[in-house]
């Protein structure tokens, strides 16, 4: 063999090794970490909680960077076109598969990204006010199928695909109000000005507390842990399972080693005692998925709100 031949065969070889050597040593810089919402909001606060605790497990640092617009569709567009290396990672939640149903020409769905883990499903329910004469589901759907233009409903923002589907699978069709947010739409059910809204266990947590609106049952497989005392529409005779999620999401085609470091991570972050604490801090509980069981979990609720965004289509 020449000298040249040799040559050519040593750079093909490191060419080779190179790669699978940077993914063994991975990570070995910073990690950025895109939120594609706003501060202060729930992704933000659980994407910075969950920050913190994978550079504490990585050993490097973990930057949270808000990438706003859209209605997500900046930083899930920024997220989902990134290198697949494990350095840019994502939030990813409720919003990346219903925004695609409902959004023409939205720029990522979750085909774009490899699903890494699931922190935290909130369900969502309907809460009405304390004092309402509507304690039950039952007594909701009794109500809406005598009169369908007696009941008005709130909703904030892809609420409406839950909103629709909850209306399907009772088979009642209450007006719609859109609130800007969570915190409106609640108000507004205190004050009498809706008789229920479509809001999370986490959004209604503190006003349940205080006997101000009472929840009366969740669209979801599991109880709340939160509100464990309040009934899954399941139990009511109505089946359904879609609400709202925070997970963190990578590139499509992130090398499986890379993969299974980052499901390592959120594993032993999941159990960490000290990141749980920051979750109960900002009114969140820990509900961990990964591998399969999440991709199947979260291929489940993108058909839930392609199926509800086929009933705004209507």
């Amino acid at each position: 063999m020449t000298a040249l031949h040799s040559s050519f065969g040593i750079l093909v070889a490191t060419a080779l090794i190179a790669p699978a050597a940077a993914m063994a040593d991975y990570p070995d810089r910073a990690i950025e970490l895109i939120i594609p919402f706003g501060q202060g909001g729930g992704n933000d606060l659980v994407g910075r909680a969950f920050s913190q605790s994978l550079s504490e497990y990585a050993g490097v640092d973990v930057l949270p960077v808000n990438r706003t617009g859209g209605s997500g569709a900046v930083g899930f567009h920024a997220a989902s076109s990134a290198r697949p290396d494990g350095y840019n990672i994502a939030m990813i939640n409720s919003s990346l598969v219903g925004n695609p149903h409902i959004i023409n020409g939205f720029p990522a769905s979750i085909d774009d990204f490899t699903p890494i883990c699931l922190l935290s499903a909130e369900p969502v329910g309907i809460v009405v006010s304390a004092d309402s004469e509507i304690e039950t589901l039952a007594d909701w759907v009794a109500i809406a199928q005598e009169d369908p233009d007696r009941l008005a409903l709130g909703y904030t923002s892809i609420g409406e695909l839950i909103a629709l589907s909850a209306g399907n699978v009772t088979d009642t069709d209450p007006t719609l109000i859109p609130y800007s947010g969570s915190g409106d739409a609640i108000t507004a059910v205190i004050g009498g000005h809706v008789d229920g809204a479509v809001v999370s266990d986490a959004e209604a947590y503190s006003q349940v507390q205080a006997d101000q609106i009472r929840m009366l049952a969740f669209f979801s497989e599991e109880r709340s842990q939160s509100l464990p005392n309040v009934p899954t529409s399941a139990e009511e005779g109505y089946p359904l399972d879609i609400g709202l999620f925070r997970a963190i999401g990578a590139p499509a085609n992130l090398p499986e080693e890379v993969e299974n470091y980052l499901v390592d991570a959120c594993t032993h972050i999941a159990e960490d005692e000290t990141f749980n604490e920051r979750m109960n801090r900002i009114g969140f509980n820990v509900q961990l998925r990964t591998g399969d069981d999440f991709k199947q979990w979260l291929a489940r609720q993108n058909d839930a709100f392609a199926a509800a965004a086929d009933l705004l289509k209507q």
